[in-house]
């Protein structure tokens, strides 16, 4: 029994020197196995990026016994599937060969780095050796000469300034000096006391973060200035470019800023104030004029106006109080009218009338107006310049003809009303029949003080629901329908 057991662990010792002979690497000439050593050609290589690979090579000391795998770890700055690409890390070297490689894609596109590193070391393996003495790392410097895209302002149709009553919407045009290999974000800093969202829009929101695609070499983006009616306001708005990361794109040290001057400039009105209204009344006269079927201005009369000290840069109305001391219509001041309204509204009957309280004129009963137009000053000089208005509604009453006086006898019920309340229409109990009310939509048109006679030209818009309002338009007046509004040429000028 003993012999047979020596017999059995014989042969398995017997086998298992076999086996370990099979999968042995080679013995040398004392019989002793040899493991190859495995190292690297360089401990640095310089590759140029626009080469677009570079083989990875390991040596073994001798050749190979069986087919070999020499397994790497990867480290360094440069970032794979981002800067390079590659099958797999490690390297097959076939029975009998001494040596392996492994290629390298390099993704020129995406590298804008002229530091970027790749090393390379040789991970331990029971089937190799890593000899100290050789090289057991490699580092790949890709080398690129690196030409930033430049952006700048492209400004040659950018205006300089605007103002904020208008509330414009600016077109900003970016120049790019090459395409973009990728999308890209640009910032937008803005400094001058202006806030984005309150004060101005950025492509209509609030991000100061612009994309700019692949492939553009301009861009533009949009900034809309939020209307104020805000005379005297004044801010430079100083736009910056910035990339959100250097390394993609560069800005123009001269061009990467633009400053947009957002200023709404007092406006003196004074050359139109010449002459002072007549026995004590409000403002100073001004001549009107409509213009005419024949191209002429006609109809013209004096409005008594002034510059509005509370908001600025408006022309208010005044009503004309001559009657103030015959009628006891001590609360007067607050009618009058507003561009000739009355001069438009025909009845083509004798029974109606305009009434309001105070003047001797039926042309003049339509409530005034604080703000009937306002001086938008022109870049270069607040001597002209644009007009506009604020939208607004202007009324009047109606009553019986029969009581209303149109001369000097203040006995007719009407100024027999005013007197009981004062001249406070509202608190009148005096039958009307009917109020007209008009709106003025808009005011568009220029004002220039250099001439030698200064002079406000306009064109105002016009609506109404009440049927008298156009019913019967004069006929020497170039009035156009415009839809559901009317059209009405202006002429104002002072009287000297």
């Amino acid at each position: 029994m003993r012999d047979f057991r020596k017999l059995i662990l014989g042969k398995f010792v017997i086998l298992l020197v076999l086996s370990l002979g099979a999968f042995s690497c080679e013995v040398d000439d004392h019989g002793k196995t040899s493991i190859p050593s495995v190292s690297f050609q360089s401990e640095t290589i310089s590759v140029n990026t626009d080469a677009g690979h570079y083989d990875v090579v390991v040596t073994l000391s001798e050749p190979a016994q069986q087919e070999l795998t020499v397994k790497l770890q990867l480290s360094g700055n440069a970032i794979e599937n981002e800067h390079y690409t590659m099958s797999e890390k490690q390297i097959v070297i076939a029975r009998g060969q001494t040596s392996g490689e492994l290629r390298i894609t390099i993704l020129n596109e995406n590298i804008w780095d002229e530091n970027l590193e790749l090393k390379i070391n040789l991970a331990p393996s029971i089937d190799y050796v890593i000899n100290p003495d050789l090289i057991s790392a490699t580092t790949i410097k890709f080398t690129k000469e690196i030409v930033l895209p430049v952006i700048s302002f492209d400004v040659a149709d950018t205006p300089e300034t605007t103002n904020p009553f208008y509330g414009e919407d600016i077109t900003f045009k970016l120049a790019i000096d090459q395409p973009l290999t990728a999308d890209r974000e640009v910032v937008l800093n803005f400094e001058g006391g202006m806030t984005i969202g309150e004060d101005f829009l950025v492509n209509e929101g609030s991000s100061n973060k612009l994309i700019i695609p692949k492939n553009a070499s301009t861009h533009t983006f949009n900034i809309k200035i939020n209307k104020k009616d805000e005379a005297g306001f004044d801010k430079d708005l100083k736009i910056t470019l910035t990339p959100s990361d250097p390394k993609f794109i560069a800005v123009n040290n001269e061009t990467g800023t633009f400053t947009l001057k957002v200023a709404d400039p007092i406006v003196d009105i004074s050359p139109i104030l010449l002459k002072e209204a007549v026995s004590g009344n409000p403002g100073f006269q001004i001549y009107q004029a409509i213009k005419g079927t024949d191209g002429s201005w006609v109809g013209k009369i004096v409005i008594n106006s002034s510059k509005n000290n509370e908001k600025k840069n408006y022309l208010k109305t005044h009503k004309n109080q001559i009657f103030i001391a015959a009628f006891d219509c001590m609360s007067n001041s607050a009618g009058g009218d507003a561009l000739c309204l009355a001069n438009m509204l025909h009845f083509a009957t004798t029974d109606t009338v305009i009434a309001d309280y105070g003047s001797a004129s039926t042309a003049r009963y339509f409530s005034p107006s604080d703000s009937l137009i306002r001086f938008v000053a022109g870049k270069e000089t607040t001597q002209k310049g644009t007009l506009a208005t604020a939208n607004q509604k202007f009324s009047a009453k109606l009553i019986v003809r029969a009581d209303w006086e149109t001369g000097v006898n203040g006995q007719k019920p009407w100024h027999i009303d005013s007197k009981a309340t004062g001249g406070d229409i509202t608190k009148s109990t005096y039958p009307t029949f009917a109020t007209v009310v008009i709106e003025l939509v808009k005011i568009e048109g220029t004002y220039d003080f250099t001439l030698d006679e200064p002079e406000l030209i306009f064109t105002a818009w016009y609506k109404s629901s009440s049927p008298y309002f156009m019913k019967n338009m004069p006929e020497t007046l170039a009035i156009e329908k415009d839809g559901d509004m009317y059209k009405v040429q202006y002429r104002l000028y002072p009287r000297r």
